[in-house]
Parts: structure tokens; C-alpha cells; sequence
């Protein structure tokens, strides 16, 4: 061994075991006389400390010796899959057989000669028969929910991809990419067609089906002909869950749409800021990389990700001062052309308003809310009670900073180079014309006699924060439905009996298949056994798991499963559609749609599975072995 600290070498073995105090275990680093070196090598001390060394190593005495068996498990299982691919991959080369078929589907009559040898040997083989499929796993978690969005493609064909979302034997939400299906329609009838055929072609039941979330298009989520409406034909037990990410963007696409002019000239100079920043690389430079104390950059504004929004205000909010004088640098700066000091004067003359900076302040601090909640909701694991609860505190949230216009105001006051007046106050008080039958004294407008301030706290601050309310109102209503119906399951403590049999009966009527007539009482004691423990929904579900208590609490088992697998967002299908831009590229446009889908298998799949059992298979069958004389 050698350390870098003090230069010195040491012998590994005689550091750990020998008794004997020499150079090499207290340091070697007399290079003259290298050739010590090799006589320490020789020396019968250094033999029985190695001895002892790979005595201890043989056995179990090392710290990590149960990793190491773990790892040469694995390396032996790979070992054994490689030797059977290689095996016949030189059966096809010595006879000059074709390894391709039509298609590159396991199961598939027409999917070629390697792909066919493959799962003959799967038949018989221990090793390949422990590869499972996802539409294996759906079967036996037994319920599920379906989750499609559509996208174009490089080649200009829609593209309808299915996410699976079941919790599986451990009691993990698991959310599953099954294929892409290319369509020609989008409405609601159509849709469900795709999503009848999938289910079909995978050996599902569409009546063990509980959930479906798409996004907030009338053809997606339309309650009379949208694809969520035909299903709910087929089966009333498909409940529609609007996705809450998609939901939470659209509270605040809505609210700049519909609230103070004031917000949507902000974002509109937010974005312009960044486009003339960026549009040059001198620029860029002497607003961001050469402004000392710059840690942030502006972002490109995006509709549909709300993060670059986020992003974009605590760039501006952060290092307001030092952007606003690096523009007007450039406004005086004889380097520059004439139109680009003119559209940097007008930007800085924009940052100078109080109200820009009061908007820059408040906007940091809404978006970061908005952006971590986001952040958690596009999690494939969430559940609808968490959901929910994380928009409720948003919400209430939201609902504080009315009271926080003060605090705002002192803040953006405080930026150096920023106008003490608001915008209103600067303007030439407006005069209203007077008629014949009133006196000739001219009145002034109304909205001036309050002053700027006023008005920009009523007229602006104001609406937004009530807009904002609103529309995370309009939205938690929709998931309403839902969360009074398994509501049960998540009751305080002090619920009287009575209560939580009103509420379980209601869930048994929603529910008549899956649920008997002892639920209530199943809850009632169920709930007695998890007063002292977490009441979250994934953690009951692993108590009754690791306990055993399937048997126990039946019913709450089932209804825990139904719950956790109802979908909260389509993000899964978003992150599909980045995959898909990967595999099918402008390179490769003409890309088949079998080829697509068998690219486009989910890696963890293959990450996840546990090689324990085929160890432990393999040890002992070479166990069995016996030697004959």
C-alpha cells in the first residue's frame, strides 16, 4: 500500500497480522535501497502474515465477504446467460443459418431463428426461465390502471403510449411502459379501441381495471365523449383521475391569462430578457460570465413546464441589480450598434419600475412553491392522498401571502437603481371630460385617487393571489370524488366507530366486487392495530405484508391495493416520449414500429431483478452432485 500523505509504502499483510515491528509496517520510503523490497517478500514473516491473510479471506471473517458472494452470484448467473447466447450464436455461424425474422417480438411465430432457439431453451433452461414479463407481473398484482398520452414522431406518425401502473407482490407502486401504437384518430372512441386491444392482447381483464389519468384534452378527459367517458361505459370502476401535474401547470397558465395585465407584461419582459441575452454570445458574456457574483442564468420560458418559469424569476430576483446595470452598460456603450443599445436601454428602463421588481419577488417565491410541488407530483409512486394534500398546503400557502404585500414592497425598495414610486404615481393624472349639466370644475379619474401603491395592491397583487386560490380550488375539486370515497382508510383516530362503519359501507357499495360485508369491522380493527404506527397508504399496505396478515384483514388489503393503484399523473408517458426521441431519430426515421417498441424496454426491468434465488438454485444443484467410484 502507499500513502500519499507521507510518501511511505506499506505491506498490506504484515500491517494487519504481523506481530513484529519493521519498516514495512511502520512505512518504507528508503528508495536506495529498493531491494529491501523484495528480501521483505522472502522473509518468514511476510509468508505467515500472507497465510493468514488468505486463510481469513477463504472464510468468512472479512467485512464485505456477503457482498462479495452476492457479486460472483451475479457474475456466475450472467456467466451461465452468456454461455447459452454464445452457444447459439456459433450454432447459426457453423451452418450459416439467418438470425433475423419479420419481427424482434419474444413470443412472435415470425420472429426469427435466434430469438425462436432462445425461448426453446427457456422451455428447459433454470436460468433464462427467471426473465419475467411485465404483462406476468400486471396479471398477478391483478389490478391496475392505465395511463396514455400521444405524441408525433419523426416520421410524422402519432404515437399512443400505454403506462401500466399496479402494485406488485412486495407492495411497491410500480408504473410500467408497455409499448407505443401508432394511430390515425384521436377521438375518444377511437382511443378506447387502442386501450380495449392492449389490455386484450396482454391476457388482461378490462374489469380488473380501477384507474385512468391522462391530460386535461377534451378528447383525453372529456366526460361525455372523451376516451375516459367510453371507458367508464365498459367499466364503471374506472375512475378518471386529471393529472395533477398537468393540473397544477394549467392554475398557472390560467392565472396570467386571466388576472392584472400587469403579470403578463412581467413574463413578457422576463422572456424578452432572455432573448436578447442569449441571441449573442457578447452578451451573454457581459450580463452572466463576466459579472462577478452571477451564480444564476435566465431560462427560455416554456407554457408547459412551469420549472423554467421558476427558474427564470430566481435567476432575475437573485442578481436583479447587477442585470439591470450590466444593461444599461451596454446601452452606453459606443462598442455596441445602435438597435442593441436601444433595446438594452428599454429592457433597463423596465427594471427601474418598482413594480417589475415587487412582480420579480413575488414570483421567486409562488414559483418555488409551485416548482417543488410539481417535482413531487410527477414521482411514478405518489398516491392520491399525498397528492392532494401536497395541493391543499399549496394552496394554503398561496392564501398567506396575502398579507405579505408589505414585505415585498420593502424588499424590491431595496434593490439599488430602482424607482421609489409606483408607475402610477409618475403618469399624468387623467381628467375626465365633463357634460353640459355638471359643473365646469374638471374631476379626476377615479382609479387615480387612491395613488399607485393602492391601486397596484388591489388592482394586481391582489387578483393574482385570488386567482391563484381559485383555480387550486377549481382543481382539488375534481380529485374530491375520490378521496371521500377511500377517505375510510385514512380517518384520524378520534372517528367514533359509527362513523368509519357510515364511510366503509360506502366504499363496500362503490366496490361490491371486490368487498364483503366484514370490511367495516376489518377497519375498525385494522385501525386499533396501526394506531401507534405510520397510517400512510404504502406503509399499511407493507405492514400487513411483512406481517402476513393478508389473511387477517382481507378486505383492507384489497381496498389499500385498489387505492395505491390509482394513477395520479401521466408524467410516465411524457418521459416515454423522451425515450422514444432517442431511439427514433433523424437517423433512423424509417425505424419499424416492432423495432421501436422492443428498443424502447424499460433498463430497470433488468437492474431490478434479485439473483438470490438462482444462486441458491445453482449451489444446490452442484450440492447434489455425487462422485461415483
Amino acid at each position: 500500500m502507499f500513502s500519499p500523505s507521507n510518501g511511505n509504502i506499506y505491506c498490506f499483510a504484515c500491517k494487519l497480522f504481523s506481530k513484529k515491528h519493521n519498516q514495512f509496517v511502520e512505512g518504507f520510503s528508503d528508495w536506495k535501497h529498493s531491494e529491501r523490497i523484495g528480501d521483505h517478500e522472502k522473509s518468514d514473516v511476510h509468508r505467515s502474515c500472507m497465510l493468514a491473510l488468505h486463510q481469513r479471506c477463504k472464510g468468512t471473517a472479512t467485512i464485505d465477504s456477503s457482498l462479495l458472494k452476492q457479486m460472483e452470484g451475479a457474475r456466475q448467473y450472467w456467466r451461465e446467460v452468456l454461455k447459452r447466447v454464445v452457444a447459439v450464436i456459433k450454432f447459426f455461424g457453423e451452418r450459416g443459418l439467418a438470425f433475423r425474422g419479420d419481427n424482434e417480438l419474444l413470443g412472435s411465430p415470425l420472429n426469427g431463428n435466434y430469438l425462436g432457439i432462445l425461448e426453446l431453451i427457456a422451455q428447459f433452461d433454470p436460468f433464462l426461465k427467471k426473465l419475467q414479463t411485465v404483462a406476468d407481473e400486471i396479471r398477478e398484482a391483478k389490478y391496475f390502471s392505465v395511463v396514455v398520452d400521444s405524441t408525433p414522431d419523426l416520421s410524422h406518425v402519432d404515437q399512443l403510449t400505454f403506462i401500466f401502473r399496479f402494485v406488485d407482490k412486495k407492495g411497491k407502486v410500480v408504473e410500467r411502459f408497455l409499448a407505443f401504437e401508432p394511430i390515425e384518430s384521436h377521438t375518444g372512441e377511437n382511443l378506447a379501441e387502442c386501450v380495449v386491444a392492449m389490455v386484450e392482447s396482454l391476457g388482461l381483464e378490462l374489469s380488473n381495471c380501477r384507474g385512468q389519468s391522462y391530460d386535461n384534452a377534451s378528447n383525453m378527459s372529456g366526460k361525455y365523449n372523451g376516451l375516459q367517458a367510453h371507458l367508464k361505459k365498459r367499466n364503471p370502476l374506472i375512475h378518471y383521475v386529471p393529472c395533477t401535474a398537468h393540473s397544477l401547470n394549467l392554475v398557472g397558465v390560467n392565472t396570467i391569462e386571466a388576472s392584472s395585465p400587469e403579470v403578463g407584461n412581467y413574463f413578457t419582459m422576463l422572456q424578452s430578457l432572455y432573448t436578447f441575452c442569449s441571441s449573442s454570445t457578447n452578451r451573454w458574456g457581459k450580463v452572466f460570465r463576466n459579472t462577478d457574483g452571477i451564480g444564476l442564468t435566465l431560462k427560455s420560458l416554456s407554457g408547459t413546464r412551469w420549472s423554467c418559469r421558476a427558474d427564470a424569476t430566481k435567476a432575475l430576483s437573485k442578481n436583479y441589480a447587477k442585470i439591470k446595470e450590466a444593461l444599461a452598460n451596454i446601452a452606453s456603450s459606443d462598442e455596441e450598434k445602435r438597435d442593441t443599445r436601444h433595446e438594452a436601454g428599454v429592457l433597463c428602463a423596465k427594471l427601474k419600475y418598482l413594480e417589475t421588481v415587487f412582480m420579480a419577488f413575488f414570483w421567486d417565491t409562488i414559483l418555488d412553491r409551485f416548482q417543488a410541488t410539481s417535482i413531487m407530483l410527477q414521482k411514478s409512486d405518489i398516491n392520491i392522498l399525498t397528492a392532494v394534500n401536497l395541493l391543499e398546503s399549496l394552496r394554503a400557502f398561496v392564501s398567506t401571502q396575502r398579507d405579505q404585500f408589505e414585505m415585498y414592497e420593502k424588499a424590491a425598495l431595496n434593490v439599488t437603481g430602482v424607482l421609489h414610486t409606483y408607475k402610477c404615481d409618475l403618469q399624468r393624472s387623467r381628467k375626465r371630460k365633463t357634460f353640459g349639466d355638471e359643473g365646469s370644475e374638471p374631476k379626476e379619474d377615479p382609479s387615480n385617487l387612491h395613488g399607485g401603491r393602492k391601486k397596484f395592491q388591489t388592482g394586481t397583487f391582489y387578483v393574482v393571489i385570488d386567482k391563484l386560490v381559485s383555480c387550486l380550488d377549481h382543481r382539488l375539486s375534481a380529485y374530491k370524488e375520490l378521496t371521500d370515497i377511500f377517505g375510510v382508510l385514512f380517518m384520524p383516530e378520534t372517528t367514533s366507530n359509527s362513523e368509519v362503519t357510515k364511510h366503509a359501507n360506502a366504499l363496500l357499495c362503490a366496490y361490491p366486487s371486490d368487498l364483503n360485508s366484514s370490511f367495516a369491522n376489518e377497519l375498525i380493527q385494522f385501525r386499533s392495530f396501526m394506531c401507534e404506527q405510520d397510517k400512510s397508504p404504502s406503509k399499511m399496505l407493507n405492514t400487513v405484508l411483512e406481517l402476513g396478515l393478508q389473511s387477517v384483514f382481507p378486505n383492507v388489503y384489497v381496498a389499500l391495493r385498489m387505492f395505491l393503484t390509482l394513477p395520479v399523473t401521466n408524467c410516465e408517458g411524457e418521459r416515454s416520449f423522451s425515450h422514444m426521441a432517442r431511439i427514433k431519430n433523424e437517423l433512423r426515421t424509417r425505424m419499424s414500429q416492432q423495432r421501436l417498441n422492443s428498443l424502447a424496454i424499460e433498463s430497470d426491468l433488468v437492474r431490478d431483478l434479485d439473483f438470490t434465488e438462482v444462486v441458491e438454485e445453482f449451489s444446490r444443484r452442484k450440492a447434489r452432485k455425487k462422485t461415483v467410484a
